[in-house]
Parts: structure tokens; sequence; C-alpha cells
């Protein structure tokens, strides 16, 4: 690989170095990142790792700069680190590299942080500790060179990367930032995305750089040393089946009707763009998500159909999906799991089941899917000794029972495709240049597939080797094999959906008689495995006969169990059963082996590997370099990696890569291809517009984006004689934040309002806004976490201990409905289970638990908030007219006063003190008082409940009192029953 020489720019504190760029626009794009800041946004495929190490490195001087890399996940970071070695083993003997230090948790102490700061160098550095480090001047802001930022699409007004360049500007004015993304169809949503996203990191050029810029079209479309134009990519169409348009159509149609459906019932309370809602679109892998999206601000509107049908847009898509992935035989699979997950329980009579199920078209799928895999009765009452364990191979299929197993028209294709590359390699022999081996690399989207295709050529080298080569190829043997296990399947899996559902009837009766008790101290499966970890069970089918009732109204629902998490768990079972099957194989085959002496190890030759490989985003770049293939087949299109494989052939120029790009022609693969080619290409051209019409931004300090009279206002203290002495200036207003709360969106926001933002180590609440006042927030999912386990409770009971004011503040999504359950939709069986507990409607209710804890807690404020946004102005209104609270003291409230330094710890036994902290409802707050009143364990085992609860309170006294008197035979003998 070609290496150049590039200048950076001398305003930049960086050295003369060597990039490892070898085309023209990689060069260009670094030099003008060098000399100013841009916010970078390229077309996926084209290098961008290479270009992020490139940069690093040019600012990588020991003990000269300080630059900080943030929004990277762990594999570029491990990347980015790789390069800068093998950079730094280039340029050796000019200049002092450092290399990169990862600072990803919380173990690192912060005196090791801040001496590692001081020192210099490049960090990758995890959002969430950076806030909390500037805030708390653990770093120093002003000696910091510049940030790079990745995944800038991910970069909004609320997150934590937002937040960090914020503080950044504040305090440093002359460093530097710049930022990369390769998803542009992430810069066009919303108005002037690309302007907002430009102020959000404060930076004022955009630099644009799609496939069609001229630069990037010249490097990589011809030899800028011989002009010669390089090789097109080899496109191969493939016909799909009748069968496989036939179930295409079906699924469409089935998509189509949902569509419909959902925007007739949705057009009242929701303006929706006709465009969004194609079935197009529906193409797209995140086309369900801007669905929901679209969805989500009434979704508590919305009745129990419509969002069925939200949920049936995910599974009608998958199995367009699957349709081209997968063999007939595991796509039937597929489609009795489905089935499975949408047929009642045994003895039930609700019908709460996908719409789409009931039409024509769904029984097309199912009928036609059933018929690729074989034609005759279909598959209900058989058991494994009917399989034909110990028949002939013409006998291995039960009567009645013809099988089909259609071939997919891809593997074929692939077969000719091998064959050709083979007699090529026979015909020149050689043809190889430089360190290019003779590698073939097949390329395919899921895994999956790729374990497909390698039992494929497997089976095909096998039957090529003993010339079973007949009318019948290797498809037909593979798919054999599949169908008798199939068939052994199907009775298992039948009984595991009927397992499924009386143990989920048998956890509900134990939570109807257990209602009372505390739930975090039961394990939900006692005596038994749970659901994803039970073994097949073989026995007679109950659901199979389903099948052949797919047109005739059969009862399907989803009336105890949800959908969702069925599908996962036959998933899990199915895949688990495949793992199983192929370790089976491995081990079968380990011990055909007569003797130790036929293991051994030796190196392949890179002239006879046949690597099967997933897309792996920007891993395929090294991908490539590792193997350095001659021949790339693309089993199903990525416009990204065709563009990887053009930049790795134009970067190694004299590579005789030749590619072969397979599809289905006239599918919904083709039209996927082209639709996500179209649509990056859309985005560039949007953006390219927008960037032409953006206004100048001549500045981007942060003291100018706020109104200059809001700025002054805030400090002159105006209730000293009506404002008239201007000189009497206030402190800001400030918050103790704890840290766990920087995973959230609000202390950015509240930093946005001008407080001043106090990161400590609390024990008791999430905010301190005065000396009397403590707030614990909650999310909705965490509300709801916090009343299972019981933490909620504990964690009022020590507010209230501590402070005068205490304040619950339940906090909703901002682009989700501000609604909880009504009390209209409440089930029937939440309120029979409830009144068989004890007669309390609602007793599972998150609405009642809220009421039980006021009740508990009469000096409990709760305050409802519908986004961060509302949460912030509140706390401003809060604070109002109260002092501002002390750091120190909030941090040592809760603290354990008797420390091992402490003269008074050595006052107790510290065996017993132990033993009391370790009982159940003990915490480091009220076992305290617990050993002022309480002498020795003797007298604890005499108390009461009520005695207890003078000390630490009722809830906590309820768990040790339990806890002291269970009786363990009785523990023992409602175990067993």
């Amino acid at each position: 690989m070609s290496e150049s020489q590039t200048q950076p720019s001398q305003s930049q504190d960086v050295g003369e170095v060597h990039l490892s760029l070898p085309l023209a626009y990689q060069q260009t794009l670094v030099t003008e990142l060098l000399d100013e800041d841009a916010l970078l946004i390229i077309a996926r495929g084209l290098g961008l790792p290479r270009i992020v190490t490139n940069l690093i490195h040019a600012y990588d001087v020991a003990g000269g700069n300080l630059v900080l890399i943030i929004g990277a996940d762990d594999r570029e970071i491990e990347w980015i680190g790789e390069g800068l070695a093998e950079l730094g083993t280039l340029n050796k003997g000019t200049m002092n590299r450092t290399g990169l230090t990862v600072v990803n948790t919380e173990m690192m102490s912060l005196e090791r942080r801040e001496m590692l700061y001081s020192a210099g160098g490049v960090f990758a550095v995890t959002s969430r500790i950076l806030v909390v480090d500037i805030l708390s001047d653990v770093i120093a802001t002003n000696k910091i060179t510049g940030i790079i930022v990745l995944h800038a699409e991910k970069v909004t007004a609320t997150s934590q990367e937002a937040f960090i360049l914020r503080l950044f500007r504040e305090r440093n004015k002359a460093g530097f930032i710049k930022a990369f993304s390769d998803m542009p169809e992430s810069f066009i949503t919303g108005f002037s995305p690309l302007t907002n996203m430009l102020k959000h990191m404060f930076l004022r050029k955009a630099s644009l750089w799609p496939r069609f810029q001229v630069l990037v079209a010249e490097s990589l479309e011809q030899d800028v040393t011989t002009h010669r134009k390089l090789k097109d990519v080899i496109e191969v169409s493939v016909s799909l089946t009748p069968s496989m348009k036939e179930i295409q159509t079906a699924v469409l149609e089935c998509v189509d009707i949902c569509l419909r459906e959902l925007r007739r019932s949705s057009n009242a309370i929701l303006d929706l763009d006709d465009d969004d809602w194609a079935v197009e679109n529906a193409l797209h892998t995140n086309f369900d998500v801007r669905i929901r999206r679209q969805l989500d601000p009434v979704w508590h509107r919305l009745n129990y159909k419509s969002r069925q049908m939200v949920s049936d847009l995910t599974t009608l898509r998958q199995i367009l999906n699957y349709l081209l992935n997968y063999d007939c035989v595991s796509f039937n699979k597929m489609l009795d799991i489905v089935i499975a997950a949408n047929t009642p329980s045994p003895g039930s009579t609700r019908s709460n089941s996908s719409p789409w199920l009931f039409l024509d078209a769904a029984n097309v799928l199912f009928t036609v899917a059933r018929q690729r895999v074989y034609v005759g009765a279909p598959i209900t009452d058989i058991t494994s000794s009917e399989a034909g364990g110990g028949k002939k191979q013409d006998d291995l299929f039960p009567d009645g029972i013809t099988p089909v197993l259609e071939e997919q028209p891809k593997w074929e294709q692939l077969g000719v495709l091998l064959d050709e590359i083979t007699a090529d390699l026979f015909s020149n022999p050689h043809a190889t240049a430089g360190s290019e081996a003779n590698t073939v690399l097949i390329m395919c989207a899921e895994e999956r597939t790729c374990d497909q295709i390698k039992e494929y050529l497997s089976e095909r080298g096998h039957a090529k080797s003993v010339e079973e080569q007949e009318d019948r190829g290797a498809a037909w043997h593979m798919l054999r094999r599949k169908l008798r296990e199939y068939i052994s399947w199907k009775p298992g899996f039948a009984n595991a959906r009927q397992e499924l559902f009386v143990d989920k009837k048998a956890d509900d009766k134990k939570k109807s008689a257990n209602a009372d008790r505390d739930k975090s101290s039961q394990p939900q499966f006692r005596g038994r495995p749970p659901p994803n970890k039970r073994r097949r069970v073989r026995g007679r089918s109950a659901v199979a006969a389903s099948s052949s009732r797919k047109g005739s109204g059969m009862a399907i629902d989803l009336d105890e169990v949800d959908s969702s998490d069925v599908v996962q768990l036959l998933e899990e079972k199915f895949e688990n059963e495949d793992i199983e099957s192929s370790i089976a194989k491995t081990v079968a085959a380990t011990e055909a082996l007569d003797t130790p002496d036929e293991y051994f190890f030796e190196l392949f030759d890179m002239n006879d590997i046949v690597a099967v490989l997933p897309y792996d985003g920007d891993m395929d770049d090294y991908v490539l370099e590792e193997l350095q293939p001659k021949y790339v087949i693309m089993y199903e299109p990525d416009a990204a990696f065709i563009r990887r494989l053009e930049v790795h052939r134009a970067s190694n120029r004299d590579s005789q890569l030749k590619i072969y790009l397979m599809y289905y022609g006239d599918s919904i693969e083709e039209q996927r291809y082209l639709s996500a080619v179209r649509k990056e290409k859309d985005a560039f051209s949007k953006l390219i517009r927008e960037r032409a019409n953006m206004a100048m931004v001549m500045t981007t300090d942060v003291d100018d984006l706020a109104a200059p009279e809001d700025s002054f206002l805030r400090k002159v203290n105006t209730r000293i004689a009506g404002g008239g002495r201007m000189d009497v200036l206030v402190t800001p207003p400030r918050v103790i934040v704890d840290m766990r709360e920087f995973r959230s969106s609000l202390p950015s926001l509240l930093h946005g309002r001008q407080l001043v933002i106090v990161p400590s180590m609390l024990t008791v609440g999430d905010y301190i806004l005065s000396p009397h006042i403590c707030v614990e927030r909650k999310s909705i999912p965490d509300l709801i976490s916090s009343f299972r386990d019981g933490r909620l409770y504990s964690q009022c009971e020590t507010m209230t201990h501590y402070y005068k004011t205490v304040v619950l503040l339940i906090e909703f999504d901002q682009n989700k409905s501000f609604s909880l359950e009504p009390f209209s939709d409440v089930s029937a069986s939440t309120v029979s289970a409830s009144a068989g507990a004890g007669g309390a409607i609602g007793g599972y209710d998150l609405q009642a638990k809220l009421v039980l804890l006021v009740l508990s807690f009469p000096n409990l404020r709760i305050i409802w908030s519908s986004s961060p946004y509302q949460t912030a102005e509140i706390f401003l209104e809060l604070k109002r007219n109260h002092e501002e609270p002390d750091p120190e003291t909030a941090t040592n409230v809760g603290l354990d006063e008797l420390g091992e330094n402490s003269d008074s710890a050595n006052l107790y036994n510290q065996a017993a003190l132990d033993m009391v902290r370790s009982m159940p409802g003990i915490t480091a707050v009220n076992y305290r008082n617990l050993m002022y009143d309480v002498e020795n364990f003797q007298q604890l085992c005499q108390m009461s409940e009520s005695e207890i609860a003078k000390s630490v309170g009722r809830e906590a006294a309820r768990k040790v009192w339990r806890f002291i008197n269970r009786d363990l035979r009785t523990r023992q003998e409602e175990e067993d029953s």
C-alpha cells in the first residue's frame, strides 16, 4: 500500500507525520480538517476509520496535546488504538507518540484520571465520565487541545456529547472540535437539521463527501498513474421461484392492508403523510420503528387493534427477510413459531389475535410455505419413532407425506460462480500478483445465512467427492436432512408451548395467593428452570394441526401471553436446538477418530480458502486487508460494502480483484438496495442545498447564544431596593446532582438554564435543590421496577428521615404520551386477581401502588413532568427564594458515621454488626437506630413487629420480623407444593 506525506497546518500543534492515506480524497480531507474545524459527513464505506485514525495521529505528540475522543464504541476504540500503534511504528524516530488511553470505567480513581490528563496524550473517554470530570475540575478544560466526536448524528440538544461540547467551549475558546458521521440520512429530518446540528456542536462548517463527489469518483474509478478504468462489479440477477413470488405478494398484501387500516384508525387523532405510509417504505429495516415513533404521542389513545397492527408490521417485515435468506424448511418452521405465538392457551375463549392472520393472503402464505417443503396431510401426530429412525433412505418420511424441498435459487447460481472461479484458477495458475492470494470471500447479511451457505457448500463438496451428483443435487440431501429434523422437532415444539402456558398459569396463581408478600424475596421460577432454559420434551402435538385451519377462522389470539415474548422464547429454543444438533455432530465426528495421533494443526493455504462472513460495518475494511481476496461474491447486496471494495481495489493498484453481486431480480431485495442508494443520494442532495442556503454563523460563543438581558439579570440581585443597587451580585443558583443521574439529559438542561451543576456521590436522593428540598427522579420504567423490588419505599423512608421537603418527580419521555393507563383500561383479570388476594381492586396497578405510597408517606410530594425540559423549569421554580445547598453537607447525609477509623466503632461487636446489616430491610441508615434501641440479638428476636418499627420504620420492620420468625419447615413445604 502506498504512503503519502502530508504537511499539516502550522497553526495547529501537530508534527510532521507520514499519513497512511493512499487515495487523493483521503489526503485532501485530512489536510482540510487539520486547517479548520468542521463536521464531516461522508458516504458509508469510503474509509472513515482510516481518516479519523490518521487525523488523531497528527495530534498524537508526547507531552504536547491533550485530545479527547467521545462517541466511539468499544470496537472503534480498539481499531483506533491499533491504527495509532501502526502509524507510530511507521513514524518511529520522527516524534514520540503516546498512543491511545481508554477511560471507560468508574473503577479508575479521580487521582489516577487527573494524573493521566495532566500528562497529555489521546484519550477515549465515555461521555458520562467526561461530564463529571469537567464539572469536578478533574481535567483542566483550558488545557484541552481539542475534542473529536464520532457518530455525530447522535448529538442532539439533550445528549451528553452536546453537554460536553458546551462545557468545553465555555471554558476553552481556542481548542478545536471536529465531528464525523457516515449517516447522512440522519441530518435531513426536521427544520434546518444541518444548521441545528452545527449549533449543538459549536461548528461553522459542514464538509460533505458523497460517492458522486468529483474527487472521490476520480480516486475510485481509475488508476491515477495509468489512467486506466477499473473493472466494474459483475451483477448476477437471480429469479425467484413462482412459490416465492406468491409468498412475497401475499406478505406485501398483508402489509398494505395493515397500513391502510392503521392509517384509517389514526387519521382522526394524527395528521399522517401518505408518502411515509406507503408500502414501498415497508422494505426498509427501520420502517416499523418510524411508524411507532409517529404514533408515540397518541399511543395511549389508540385501541388494542391498532397497537397490535404496529407490532404486526415488524413480524411481516421479518417474514419478507426470512423468505429470501432462509431455506424452505427453516422458513416454514419460523411460520410455525408465529402461529404458536398467536394461538390462545388451552381453554381460553378470548380472541385478541393479529388481524392479518385472518386474511386470505395469510392463508396463501402459510399454505404455499408448507407446499414448498412437502405435500400431503399436515404433520400433526407424528412421534419420533414414526420419523423412520432405522429405515432405508427411501422410507425416511411418514406415510402421506411427499417431500418437495424447494431449493433456494441463489444456491445453484452460487455453485456456478464457484465452478467458474475454479476454472479460472486452473486456466491461469500463475495469475496471482504481489501478496494477493486466490482467496474467495463470500459476504452475507446475517450469520444464519452464512451457516446455511457453509452447510450447502460442504454438502456440495461431499457430493462431488463421492460422485453422488445425480438428478438431485447437494441441496436435496441437505434439505432432506432438515425435513427429518423438522418432523422430529414438531411434537416437542407443541409440548414446549403447552408447558409455557401451564407454567404461566401456575405463576399467576402463586402471585395471586401471595400478593401481600414481598415480591423482591421470591424467585420467579422456583423448583424448575425458567422457560428459556427448559429442555426439549418429545410427545404428541397439540398445535401443529392449526396449520390446516389457517383459512377457516382459527382462534388465534394473544390473550394471556405477549406474542413478542413467546416469539422470542420459541426462537431461542429453535436456535438452541440447532446449536445442540451442531454440537452433537461435532462430538460424533470427534469420537470417530481412532487415535489421538489424528489430531494435528497446520496453516491453511490462502489459495484454498473460501471464507463466508457476514457484513460487519467498518470491520469489513480490516477483513479485506487481512484476507486480500482475489474473488468476492456478495451473496446479498450492500452499497457500503461495494464502496469498501472500491476503496480496497483503488488503494492496492496491483490488485486483480473480481467482484460478483448477486440479487433476486424483481424482488424486495433489489428494491431495498436501490431504495437505500437513492435515499443516501437524496440525503446528500438536501444537505448540499441546505448548506448553500445556510446563514453564516458568525460566532459559536456560548455566552452569545443566550439573550443579553437574561445573562445580565441573572447576575443582578433585583430583590434589593427593586434592583436599585446594581453593584450587588448574587451567587449563581446551584444544584447538587448524583453521579448516576448523568445518564439522563436533565443535568444538561439544568446547565442550559444557567444553573451550576455540582456532581456528588449522594446516598440520599438524586437532586438537592436546597438544604431542605430533596428530589428523587423516576422515569416510568424505573418507577415500575422500583415498585416491584421495594426500592422506592426505602428511598422515600430515608429521604423523609433527613429532609423536610421530599419530592418524587415522575418524568415522562418527551416524545411519548404524557399519560398512564386509564382506570377504565384495567383488565378484568387484574381486578379478579387483586380481589382474590384481599379484595383490593387494582392491586397490581401502578396507580394503586402510588396511592399506597402516598398513604404511607403523607409528607411526600409527587410532581408529574411531561419532559426533561419541563423538569428544568420546575426545578427553577422550586429553588426560588430558597438558600443554596452545600455540597459537602449533602454528600455526608446518610453516610455511615461509624467508620473504621471512628473511635465509637470499637463500642460494638463487629460480627454482630455485620449480621445486623445483612438482614433484610436493614440499610446503611437505619441500622444505627436499631443498635441504639436493642442490646443484643436475644432482645431483637423477642420484639414484636410494632416494637421494631419504632426504630427502623414499618416496611423495614416487617422484613426483619418475617426474617426472624420464618418457619423453615413450612417454607420448604410451600416450595415443594
